[in-house]
Order: structure tokens, then C-alpha cells, then sequence
């Protein structure tokens, strides 16, 4: 119970000193008042901090953006590995290389072959058209 009493005490003595008093120093030009806190001297002292400037936040800014970049990076690297690691695996094995190129170039050849096929019907269409 005396630990209570003596932390209800200590809370009250904080806030009933947080004032900005006559004899409390103030804040240099360009910040505010933003706490206290007890220094080694168990004496209570104001915390002041600076308010962001415009370049503060650019720096920011900046740094999430490189971070961002370096975590893409690392993303693109892992995947390019994984394929890297899928393409090794089947050059090692015959039958999987074999079905493997069959796949990347089938699926090139049937994308080519869909845009060629469209692009002759616009032609006949045009063709016929005209006659």
C-alpha cells in the first residue's frame, strides 16, 4: 500500500510541476516543449524537440524509398534465383529439359501464332472489303 501512496505521489508531483513556470527554463526558438524528464540529479528538466522541417521529411521520404528499392532488389533476386535454380535442374535431366524448352518455346510460338492469325483476319478483312 505504501508503494501506491508513494507512486500516487510521485505521478501527482510530476504533473502539478509540468507547467511552464517562472523558473522553468523555456525552450530555444524553433522548438516546443514536448515532456520532462529527471536527470541524474533526480531534478526535473524539459525535454525539447525541433518540429519537422520540409528537408527532414524529405530525408524521409528518401530514406523509405531506398529502402523500399532494396527490398524490390532482393525480391527480383530471389526470383531470378528460383528460375535459375528451375532452369539448371532440368538441363541436368534430360526429360525434364526436354519438356521444359517445349513449354517457354511452345508458349511463345502459340502467343505468335494467336497475333499472326489475328492480324491475317484484318487483312482478309480489309481485303474483301475493298472488292
Amino acid at each position: 500500500m505504501d508503494l501506491i501512496n508513494w507512486s500516487l505521489n510521485a505521478i501527482d508531483t510530476i504533473f502539478s510541476t509540468r507547467s511552464l513556470g517562472s523558473g522553468e527554463p523555456n525552450c530555444p526558438a524553433g522548438t516546443f516543449a514536448a515532456g520532462y524528464m529527471m536527470d541524474r540529479w533526480e531534478k526535473w528538466r524539459v525535454v525539447c524537440l525541433a518540429t519537422l522541417s520540409l528537408e527532414d521529411i524529405e530525408d524521409i521520404y528518401l530514406f523509405g524509398t531506398l529502402i523500399t528499392g532494396f527490398l524490390l532488389m532482393g525480391l527480383g533476386g530471389a526470383l531470378w534465383y528460383q528460375r535459375l535454380v528451375k532452369a539448371v535442374s532440368a538441363a541436368e535431366n534430360p526429360t525434364k529439359m526436354a519438356g521444359w524448352i517445349e513449354t517457354v518455346v511452345g508458349r511463345a510460338v502459340s502467343t505468335q501464332t494467336v497475333v499472326m492469325d489475328r492480324k491475317l483476319e484484318n487483312i482478309m478483312e480489309k481485303l474483301v472489303a475493298m472488292h
